[in-house]
């Protein structure tokens, strides 16, 4: 079915507050270690969404079920790929590590046609999401795919962030999937089990003691991340994914490398090149040929 324009404005908002990421976690890495930048980011995120789901008059008694899928959810749409894509990142460039990501609208392509029969595979969606990564591939720089011949620790590395691709994916569906309950105690039950989950593992990793060590504007990176890049973030996306299909909302993975390299330009001054632009371009025609519908359909 044909998409809404709040479907689109919902659909740009979710690019800003996700794109912007990059700018927030640039400025938290610089003194925060990265296991902490993920649990501190979910740690602000439940801060937010728990007193807003109290002030609702929203309950968080949803039962075991509800419980494990909330669990679920934060394992594979947050601390999972989180954990594989920094790990990944060690290995390789930053450059690759965003092309292999712009596998998670192909892979969330295949995985839903399997669990959301109403997200069907047409030669026009396939043709769409074929030139939209074609743009991706130009945004982030051809000369990255050099990288694809390497071995050993390189290799790892890709496998790892493709697998964080696959993890985001993953979590496109299982949110379609999942049962009902209102939106804000699913958005804050996933953020609380992901800031329990992820606090967990980050103390195993770094003793709580090092972050005594960190910088304001390093914290305020941090609390950037968890109040718009994952709370709000979260909000808006298990509203748009309801609304309107994980395949729709897998696009933001061809716009937000868009959007973090104008905010990088405007925030740090990085250079925003032309094939910054050639590739938007790309990126936009492919978002149009992929949701075409044809009167018949």
């Amino acid at each position: 079915m044909p998409h809404r324009l709040s479907h689109w404005l919902m659909l740009g908002l979710l690019v800003a507050l996700w794109g912007s990421a990059f700018v927030f976690a640039k400025l938290a890495v610089e003194t925060v270690a990265p296991e902490w930048t993920m649990a501190g980011r979910l740690l602000t995120a439940a801060a937010l969404l728990l007193p807003l789901t109290l002030a609702m008059r929203r309950s968080l008694a949803l039962g075991s079920e509800a419980w494990g899928w909330l669990v679920a959810l934060a394992l594979v749409g947050n601390i999972a790929p989180f954990f594989v894509i920094s790990w990944g990142q060690q290995h390789i460039s930053s450059a690759l590590a965003g092309i292999l990501i712009g596998f998670t609208p192909l892979a969330t392509l295949a995985i839903a046609r399997f669990f959301v029969p109403e997200e069907r595979i047409t030669p026009m969606r396939i043709a769409g999401f074929a030139i939209g990564f074609a743009g991706l591939v130009i945004v982030i720089g051809p000369g990255a795919l050099a990288d694809l011949t390497a071995g050993g620790d390189r290799l790892y590395g890709q496998f790892a962030v493709l697998a964080g691709a696959f993890f985001f994916a993953c979590n496109n569906v299982m949110a379609r999937r999942a049962p009902d309950m209102p939106l804000i105690a699913k958005s804050s039950g996933v953020m609380l089990a992901g800031a329990l989950i992820g606090t967990a593992m980050a103390s195993t990793a770094t003793p709580p003691a090092a972050l005594a060590d960190a910088s304001e504007v390093s914290l305020l990176g941090v609390a950037g991340l968890g109040i718009f890049s994952t709370g709000l973030a979260a909000l808006l996306f298990f509203r748009l994914i309801d609304k309107a299909g994980p395949t729709f909302v897998s696009l933001t993975n061809y716009l937000v490398p868009v959007f973090a390299a104008v905010a990088g330009f405007l925030v740090f001054g990085e250079e925003l090149k032309l094939r910054v632009l050639t590739g938007l371009a790309l990126i936009l025609a492919g978002i149009a040929i992929s949701e075409w519908r044809r009167a018949t359909d």
